[in-house]
């Protein structure tokens, strides 16, 4: 990281003068990425998001940000779902960094589910007793989270991430595309879609699966 001039610098009509301000940083490498958290430390990074179908462990929808976490991502990646496939999942399952009250509202309000974390489990602890009955009245948006995915539906939902999205990530990042080799947005998201791309292609020849519509539409 450099200090670079910018338009708050003082002495902009005396170059001469001109100092770059004391907060003023700028990333020479790829400006467009940001600095993230990353395993208690901090890295310069993108923020890559996949939608895994759950049956197939086919991407469905991807995208890369510069966004630090991963709030107010869940409902424009149900919507690049439904333009992908023309279709709208049943539910889905995601990590607490999309527990987002706005966007998941959205998303159940158009017919889909959500299971959604509100935390991290300890490694090792035993989780709570399945709730039963009604949900008291009073509980708060996140408390309501938390219940229904400690349902025995709600953990059998969100167990499926283990064998779905979870691996999916795991053979993009340490197979596929261990690291970005472009710079600059728009050329990292040619480089990710092309990478998930690839990945579907993989689970297609491996698995023997035919595309009639696809065959079809390249005759």
């Amino acid at each position: 990281m450099d200090r670079r001039l910018t338009a708050e610098a003082k002495g902009e009509d005396k170059p001469e003068e001109a100092k770059p301000s004391e907060k003023a940083q700028r990333n020479f490498t790829d400006p467009d990425s940001r600095i993230m958290p990353r395993g208690g430390t901090f890295q310069q990074s993108y923020n890559a998001q996949v939608a895994v179908d759950a049956d197939t462990q086919l991407i469905v929808a991807q995208q890369v940000g510069q966004s630090g976490n991963d709030a107010h991502q869940l409902e424009p990646m149900v919507e690049q779902v439904r333009g992908n496939t023309g279709l709208l999942p049943v539910e889905l399952s995601a990590d607490s960094g999309y527990l987002c009250q706005e966007d998941i509202e959205k998303v159940e309000a158009q017919g889909v589910e959500c299971f959604v974390a509100t935390g991290r489990s300890k490694h090792g602890q035993e989780a709570p007793a399945a709730p039963r009955g009604r949900p008291p009245k009073g509980l708060s948006f996140k408390e309501r989270r938390k219940r229904k995915l400690l349902t025995k539906r709600g953990r059998k939902a969100y167990a499926r991430r283990k064998v779905t999205a979870e691996p999916v990530i795991g053979q993009v990042k340490n197979g596929t595309l261990p690291r970005f080799s472009l710079r600059g947005l728009p050329k990292v998201r040619g480089e990710f879609s092309l990478a998930c791309a690839v990945h579907n292609l993989k689970k297609l020849w491996r698995q023997g699966w035919e595309l009639p519509a696809l065959v079809a539409q390249s005759a």
